[in-house]
């Protein structure tokens, strides 16, 4: 009976454990480094309120000082062209300033000069007399700031308004400046960038004042729609929040049908000089995909290990296995050589008997060559991992993203030399001979018959050179079939597909083209086909990518390239140094 901690089901248990805790942790760990950027926003940004708070304020108060106000304020009947004289005033302090609009009340509240007189919707003659702003000022007799909905303008905006007096004024007035929110919107935009945070400027009874996300505009904390004093004839929509921590629910589209939350990431910040606060959001989503992205790749990085490890006990178990055998065979050498000096007959079964020995010590001799084709890749992927594992502990994800891919290479890498053992019945160096290419191309002919036969497609061959070239013919075959059986799978969905190859010389090259008559390859596709790994097809291939095979001939100083024929279909073209006559 197994151990309950080989079961398959309790394996699985407690991946599933380790998984789940690792994307918390990860998704923890995301979360504070996003919370630490965007407080950074967020101080920049109410660094850029505060400074325009202040400037706006005094401003106001400087201009409330002008005698031109207090002249005016100052006649009980002021005649049209002295409010007039004050309002180009106010226009060109607007202007200057880059505030929305300015202008002067009465003790009363009756607007006298506006910096918008002469457009078609203006303040002179309205009575803002029941504004919080000017209840405020004249009855503090200071300088104050509120934020309000603009009662003929309807749009959002904060309001700077400041006392006009002195000695001899007994009827003081009010002066307002007003700056849109949606200034202050834009302003922000400018200072984020391209940041995917969202802001909310938030007052005391939870109203959104301010937001980069227009639908926010006038929104409510609250879980029903209300109608608050400080916005008259406003509904205020409610975004229905639901908070857990720093992870807070809430509809991005308050008015849509159905309803639909949206998860925020979110960091706060209050206003020194407002009792606003400054709330930072950004959409979880991409936070939670880019965890489980994480935790995939911790898994697969485990995977790995566990594949590794596997793999080396394995191998043990193999080179304890080929040691009983070579200790058997020797056994069946000594016995069988003490037999042959009793008959002849004997010494035939003993003959018989070494001959297998000898296939049995070959085949020993192969599961040897094979661990020396594996073992770089093992190696190079056992350093990958120990570094892997130092980036994981520093939080350097991309970095480790590029290890983990690296190791999928190399294993792919694996599979195509075990490919390789299974296609070819022998194994040997690298070794550079003089060949002709036509010898090698009717061998990888005849390794890719059986394809050849089963889409039904025929062969033209056309030999132009007997030039000789300097390759290691086992590999340049691998290229050969590989680039052959890419041609037969172009042609799946032809009725008469027909292969085409060709071999010249030209000057002191010899060239091999292979075309097809099959669909072409798209053009987003042609400038990725010697990437690493890259394909347009399902499945696995021959298990050679044309970006090996490039290499292959690029190290016989040669070319492979590949383009659309004008008649249809993919050419292939192996371009190869021709060999001198003297060394073939």
């Amino acid at each position: 009976m197994r151990p309950a901690y080989r079961h398959p089901i309790t394996i699985l248990l407690i991946c599933s454990v380790l998984a789940v805790l690792s994307y918390q942790l990860i998704l923890q760990q995301l979360l504070r480094h996003n919370q630490q950027i965007a407080l950074q926003h967020g101080y920049e940004f109410n660094q850029y309120l505060n400074q325009q708070i202040k400037r706006f304020s005094t401003l106001t108060d400087t201009l409330a000082k002008r005698p031109e106000l207090r002249g005016l304020l100052s006649t009980s009947e002021p005649d049209p062209q002295q409010k007039l004289d004050v309002s180009i005033l106010l226009s060109d302090f607007n202007l200057a300033s880059g505030s929305a609009s300015v202008y002067l009340m009465d003790n009363s509240g009756l607007v006298l000069s506006s910096s918008n007189y002469d457009q078609p919707v203006h303040f002179v003659g309205y009575n803002f007399g029941f504004r919080p702003y000017f209840i405020e000022t004249l009855a503090q007799q200071r300088s104050y700031i509120d934020y309000g909905l603009g009662w003929i303008s309807n749009e959002r905006g904060i309001y700077f308004a400041a006392t006009v007096t002195d000695a001899q004024l007994t009827q003081p007035g009010v002066l307002v400046l007003k700056l849109n929110m949606e200034q202050i919107e834009q302003a922000y935009q400018a200072i984020a960038g391209q940041s995917k945070l969202i802001f909310m400027l938030v007052d005391q009874q939870k109203t959104v004042l301010a937001s980069n996300h227009k639908p926010w505009h006038l929104s409510h904390f609250g879980t029903e729609d209300v109608k608050l004093p400080t916005h008259p004839g406003r509904v205020l929509t409610a975004l229905k929040v639901r908070q857990q921590h720093n992870l807070w629910q809430l509809l991005a589209e308050p008015h849509s049908q159905p309803t639909q939350y949206t998860e925020y990431a979110v960091a706060a910040k209050d206003n020194l000089q407002l009792p606003w606060q400054l709330l930072m959001l950004q959409p979880a989503a991409p936070l939670r995909l880019q965890a489980l992205q994480l935790t995939v790749s911790i898994g697969l990085l485990f995977a790995v290990l566990v594949l590794l490890g596997i793999y080396l006990r394995n191998r043990r178990l193999q080179q304890r296995q080929q040691a009983r055998i070579f200790a058997r065979l020797e056994q069946a050498v000594a016995e069988r050589t003490q037999s042959l000096q009793l008959s002849n007959q004997e010494l035939r079964q003993t003959q018989e008997q070494l001959l297998q020995a000898a296939k049995l010590a070959t085949i020993g001799q192969l599961s040897a060559s094979i661990n020396h084709e594996i073992n770089q890749p093992l190696t190079a992927m056992h350093s990958y991992l120990q570094t892997s594992q130092k980036m994981l502990s520093k939080g350097m994800y991309p970095q480790l993203a590029d290890n983990l891919d690296k190791i999928s290479q190399l294993l792919l890498r694996l599979s195509h030399i075990v490919q390789q053992f299974k296609s070819f019945s022998r194994k040997a160096p690298n070794q550079p001979q003089a060949v002709q290419l036509e010898q090698l191309l009717l061998n990888a002919l005849g390794i890719v018959q059986p394809a050849i036969n089963q889409h039904r497609a025929k062969v033209k061959l056309l030999n132009n050179s007997t030039a000789y070239v300097k390759v290691d013919p086992l590999q340049l075959e691998q290229v050969l079939v590989n680039l052959l059986g890419n041609a037969l799978q172009a042609m799946e969905d032809v009725t008469e597909p027909c292969l085409q190859v060709r071999i010249s010389e030209q000057d002191d090259v010899v060239i091999l083209q292979i075309k097809d008559n099959g669909a072409g390859i798209q053009p987003h596709n042609m400038a990725h086909l010697f990437e690493p790994f890259f394909t347009t097809k399902q499945g696995n291939g021959l298990g050679l990518g044309l970006s090996i095979s490039r290499q292959i001939v690029q190290s016989y100083s040669g070319l492979l390239s590949i383009e659309n024929h004008p008649e249809g279909g993919a050419i292939v073209s192996i371009t190869l140094p021709k060999l001198a006559a003297e060394h073939s």
